[in-house]
């Protein structure tokens, strides 16, 4: 069995994205299972002779996206020798994405979009809820759901409640994109206006929109910019200087950094637009709608969160990300192959 996973983008700076693909990947490699990866500046994309020897040779095709013409051409070309293909749509089918830009999105998925789906072997959904999503704008496609997952050496271990000293620091670790309910976070940090906490922001900013939103806050509020980072050892570092991460997303097909900040002990806020909305109720967080209200009501919570409470949801939170192991997980992704081989 020889697997090829196709991305358009597979760069650290595409945060979730590359790394919800490179932590499967890493699974292949440490069962040392046959699999190549094609990009679109990857030097087997742009040679075409080393992409038909690829496309000649392997048996199963995994695609990460849509829409773009780097999927097109390939897809159908993998179509015509007949080849099996399964497809994870990041996200770029969900009912928020599909607002933007509404107009061409609507063209493109009656033109060729919708068409490409139902000829896959499979629809691979990072949640239920992202499969009951593609479900309702067509029945007929072949879905299955299985998450990402994360390494054991992620998790914190021998957690104690003598670790834990409130620190009065929130953290908001993702891209700088207007998906993220960053926007909102901001507008809700200087209206609550509590000078005795920190929000620092970890992330990529795509256009430096976001980055001019910060330099213009007022000084007598704590916002900090830090520079991104991307590799695991790194991002471990930086969760254990924080009381709790905050991501008030619009949109979510997974969210990979809820579940990395969840498996350090990091209570999480987030939205109900993501797959996590039981860490509530497992008492390692809080689901709110897309709503500065709301934001601002938890806000006030964590503010207000004694020791002992927090002691609490860090150790539910490192509990419930146990169930995301990749050696749970990675088993039902070979399971896939096999049945559409």
């Amino acid at each position: 069995m020889k697997i090829c996973f196709i991305t358009e983008f597979y760069n650290p700076q595409y945060g979730g994205q590359y790394a919800s693909i490179k932590g499967l990947i890493d699974q292949f490699e440490i069962k040392k299972i046959n699999f190549v990866i094609i990009h679109a500046k990857s030097k087997i994309y742009n040679n075409k002779v080393l992409l038909r020897k690829v496309i000649d040779n392997y048996d199963i095709f995994h695609f990460f996206g849509g829409w773009s013409w780097f999927y097109i051409k390939l897809s159908l070309r993998l179509l015509r020798l007949k080849k099996k293909i399964i497809v994870h749509p990041m996200g770029f089918f969900e009912p928020w994405s599909l607002r933007q830009k509404k107009i061409k999105k609507f063209i493109a998925w009656n033109l060729y979009q919708k068409k490409l789906l139902l000829k896959a072997d499979y629809i691979h959904c990072a949640s239920l809820e992202e499969q009951n999503n593609l479900l309702k704008l067509n029945s007929n496609f072949k879905t299955i759901v299985l998450p990402f997952g994360l390494n054991e050496k992620f998790f914190k271990k021998n957690f104690y409640i003598s670790d834990v000293k409130i620190k009065k620091k929130v953290l908001f670790f993702s891209r700088l994109h207007k998906k993220k309910g960053l926007d909102l976070l901001i507008r809700a940090w200087l209206e609550v206006n509590n000078r005795d906490w920190t929000l620092d922001i970890c992330g990529f900013d795509n256009n430096k929109k976001y980055l001019k939103k910060i330099t213009s806050i007022n000084k007598n509020v704590k916002i900090n910019l830090l520079k991104p980072i991307y590799r695991d050892s790194n991002k471990i570092k930086l969760f254990k200087n924080y009381d709790f991460l905050v991501l008030p997303t619009r949109n979510e097909n997974f969210g990979l950094v809820i579940l990395e900040s969840l498996s350090r002990g990091l209570p999480v806020l987030t939205t109900i637009q993501t797959p996590f909305c039981n860490i509530e109720k497992f008492n390692a967080g809080w689901i709110i709608n897309d709503n500065l209200i709301e934001l601002k009501l938890v806000l006030y919570k964590i503010f207000e969160i004694s020791e002992k409470e927090l002691f609490k949801k860090r150790k539910n939170a490192i509990k419930f990300s146990r169930k995301f192991l990749w050696s749970r997980i990675f088993p039902q992704y070979i399971n896939l192959y096999k049945k559409v081989m």
